[in-house]
């Protein structure tokens, strides 16, 4: 019994013990890990990353490639979105042509319209007193009806506060101009629906403080509409913003008369 072992032993050939198989194993799977997150850290496009991960998924027989390339509209479907766009954008001008025509015909309002924006100045006198940026409690009803008119549309809503010249100084101006944009945005965000939900999103409303930088008649360095507040409404969706003719005829008209 002992040569028999003793033979046996004799007939095992030098090699690495079995347990450096394991050990194998687990280094190789430390690479792979240090290789990914390498790769998490050097691929800013996501699309990378998912396409990578994929890849290791197939390799491994856990999963598959199903990587979509983005299609492009057709000039079918990039033509309906433009005719919708326009649609709406008319829509949403006449619905505030409407709030604001007894204000424009005072020549209290102005709005012009491009075709990436839409403005409306508003007259200090119609939002605040001189030197004030206490909104009138008269100014309430109109902010409210222009966030009724603007809640269903996928817009932008920026707010501009402007002053002249005329202050004792340019911090002044500055921060009279910045907190006059705040009341009217926070009095915009206050106005709610019927199940008291605000009618504006917060994260599509912005205030900006111009200062005396922006005059808005360059020639007529006194003129009342240096101190205004502008509502700048732009899309969210730049392929949604098209040229509207029907507005541009108005407004001629509207400055014609003026």
């Amino acid at each position: 019994m002992g040569r028999r072992k003793k033979k046996e032993a004799a007939k095992a050939e030098p090699g690495a013990p079995l347990w450096m198989v394991t050990y194998s194993d687990m280094v190789t799977l430390l690479l792979c890990f240090f290789v990914m997150q390498l790769v998490y850290a050097n691929f800013e496009d996501p699309g990378k990353v998912e396409a990578a991960l994929e890849s290791i998924k197939a390799a491994f027989g856990t999963g598959s490639i199903h990587h979509t390339e983005p299609t492009e509209p057709t000039p079918a479907q990039s033509t309906d979105m433009k005719e919708s766009a326009k649609e709406q954008n008319e829509q949403l001008v006449e619905a505030l042509q409407s709030v604001l025509a007894e204000m424009m015909s005072q020549n209290l309002v102005r709005m012009t319209q491009t075709k990436t924006e839409i403005r409306i100045q508003l007259d200090e006198m119609v939002l605040f007193r001189p030197g004030s940026s206490t909104l009138n409690p008269v100014s309430l009803g109109l902010l409210s009806d222009v966030a009724e008119a603007v809640h269903d549309y996928p817009v932008f809503l920026i707010v501009e506060g402007h002053a002249d010249a005329d202050g004792t100084s340019e911090d002044k101006n500055w921060m009279m101009s910045a907190t006059r944009a705040v009341s009217v945005v926070s009095e915009l965000r206050r106005r709610k629906d019927e199940s008291g939900k605000p009618l504006l999103d917060g994260q599509y409303l912005e205030a900006r403080g111009m200062g005396e930088f922006r005059p808005a008649d360059v020639e007529k360095e006194q003129s009342k509409w240096n101190r205004r507040v502008e509502l700048v409404i732009r899309g969210r969706n730049t392929t949604a913003v098209g040229a509207i003719e029907k507005l541009d005829q108005s407004l001629g008209e509207q400055n014609g008369r003026r």
